[in-house]
């Protein structure tokens, strides 16, 4: 399947990254000096592009606002990540973090979590194969801004399964709710982590909740409920790299 991206941040970002670009398709008659900027990219890059009108942008980039751009991306751009081949890569002695997502349905919270992830350091996420985002989708690739490129993306068949072998590889589950007793700001969270967050509205499902080997919540003294999940998983991302940073100086200074 072919991946789109839509707007002119998001294909700089995929322009500069690298990113396997087939060619861009760009607004017939659309005058910017942004998108002069993005043809001139596309020439050094030896990528092809082409004007087309307004109505054939708009079909291609989805329903997303394309700014008058819109990137056609090699479908081995988003190349299917074995499982088990991608955890027997790990290095563990490096302490890897990982974000595990349960059934997170709108792309706009995956793109955004995938970003965060790879701006934490992560060495991968986890997803399951039903009931998620569409990773080809425009809007998770915008929201990604070309972290896509550079983050694997593990979709699994039996979330709760996989879970289990990343236990057994090694890693320490922290799942994310709000009913949890233990704060994130109480615990250490270093090591080998995987950060569990669940899906919009309804957590993490029954199974994967159990699966943990610790829930933690992130403290609210405010009145509102509970956070969006892109926002809960940055909160929690960094929260594990201020304490892993804070351990590395400690270390040193020994």
């Amino acid at each position: 399947m072919t991946q789109m991206i839509a707007g002119i941040h998001a294909v700089k970002h995929a322009l500069e990254a690298g990113e396997p670009i087939d060619e861009l398709l760009i607004e017939k008659g659309k005058k910017h000096p942004r998108i002069n900027e993005l043809v001139h990219l596309a020439k050094k890059a030896g990528i092809r592009f082409h004007f087309v009108p307004k109505q054939a942008l708009e079909r291609h980039a989805n329903g997303v606002p394309h700014q008058g751009v819109v990137a056609r991306l090699i479908s081995k751009t988003l190349q299917k990540h074995a499982f088990n081949e991608w955890l027997e890569g790990l290095d563990m002695d490096s302490k890897p973090l990982v974000l595990v997502l349960d059934q997170v349905t709108d792309p706009h919270n995956l793109g955004a979590c995938v970003r965060t992830a790879e701006a934490a350091g992560c060495v991968g996420i986890v997803i399951p194969k039903d009931n998620a985002a569409d990773l080809h989708s425009p809007v998770v690739a915008k929201s990604a801004c070309g972290a896509l490129s550079r983050l694997p993306v593990l979709q699994v068949t039996n979330l709760v399964r996989s879970m289990k072998t990343m236990q057994e590889a090694g890693f320490w589950l922290c799942g994310f709710a709000g009913e949890a007793e233990s704060s994130i700001y109480e615990l250490e969270l270093t090591g080998s982590l995987a950060v569990v967050m669940g899906s919009e509205g309804k957590g993490m499902r029954r199974l994967v909740r159990e699966s943990c080997d610790q829930l933690l919540k992130i403290p609210m003294p405010g009145s509102v409920e509970s956070l969006n999940v892109s926002v809960a998983t940055g909160v929690g991302l960094f929260e594990v790299v201020r304490q892993q940073s804070k351990q590395c100086v400690v270390k040193q200074s020994i």
